[in-house]
């Protein structure tokens, strides 16, 4: 007899029923894991780690920070606008879970329940008011070294369940597996100069986001959308696309159902 294979995921409004959720694990490690590419593309590469922590996880929303050796802590990926800003005002206010995790190289819970806390009391405050309930936040290891963080935000009430918690433990130790393989195509290349490419190609990334939400009309959160989509149907590497479009040398159509009215020539 064939072996028994668990029920896929009940249908929702989202779409029809997903793989198992063991299926679904295996598929992320094995898509993380393949990094053995000559156009590996980093930026990409830390949005599809945070989407498979929102697909696999019980959270609401998903971000990645990363570090240069000595360099401060940025973001490189978020699951969404809201989560983004919390991120970048964790970073600006110097305080934070994400932040202590990254320092002492330790697993960090914190409950936001909207009462005064005594840790990180404005990133607390900033982020119940973006409707979060609690952040975990897991170091992402390399060699001993911890090169950033991933940041798991949930919406509901109660902690991340162990289980999750392990499983984030596994997404990070495969986030920084890839990285460290992905340097053996190119005995010049160093894992310093994959972080530094990944940071370099955020800020070309916003340029970007911000002008198709200019010329579009739309939200940075669908304009960011559009701009991956664009690149993964005509096989762009993402940061090469938003250059060429701040730059001017390719423009991108409106998403379907844009509002050409609003859209600037």
């Amino acid at each position: 007899m064939p072996p028994s294979v668990p029920p896929a995921s009940p249908s929702s409004h989202n779409g029809p029923p997903r793989l198992p959720r063991e299926a679904r694990i295996t598929a992320a490690l094995i898509d993380l894991a393949d990094t053995l590419v000559e156009d590996f593309d980093p930026a990409e590469f830390f949005y599809r780690v945070a989407e498979h922590c929102m697909d696999l996880l019980d959270i609401g929303d998903a971000g990645v920070m990363l570090a240069l050796p000595d360099g401060p802590l940025q973001l490189v990926a978020a699951s969404s606008e809201r989560v983004r800003l919390v991120e970048l005002f964790e970073l600006d206010a110097n305080e934070g879970p994400c932040r202590t995790a990254f320092y002492d190289s330790v697993p960090v819970d914190h409950p936001i329940d909207g009462e005064p806390a005594n840790h990180w009391p404005r990133f607390s405050i900033r982020a119940h008011d973006a409707g979060y309930t609690s952040v975990h936040a897991t170091p992402i290891r390399l060699r001993g070294q911890t090169i950033g963080v991933l940041n798991l935000f949930r919406r509901v009430p109660g902690p991340l369940l162990a289980a999750d918690r392990h499983l984030a433990r596994a997404l990070a130790d495969a986030t920084a597996i890839s990285l460290l393989q992905q340097t053996t195509l190119d005995q010049h290349r160093t894992v310093r100069t994959q972080l530094e490419t990944a940071l370099k190609t955020r800020t070309a990334i916003e340029q970007a986001k911000g002008f198709l939400t200019a010329r579009h009309g739309t939200d940075p959160a669908a304009s960011f959308d559009h701009l991956r989509a664009y690149a993964r149907k005509n096989h762009l590497r993402l940061v090469d696309l938003a250059r060429d479009l701040v730059a001017g040398t390719v423009t991108i159509p409106p998403p379907p159902g844009t509002d050409r009215t609003t859209a600037r020539p």
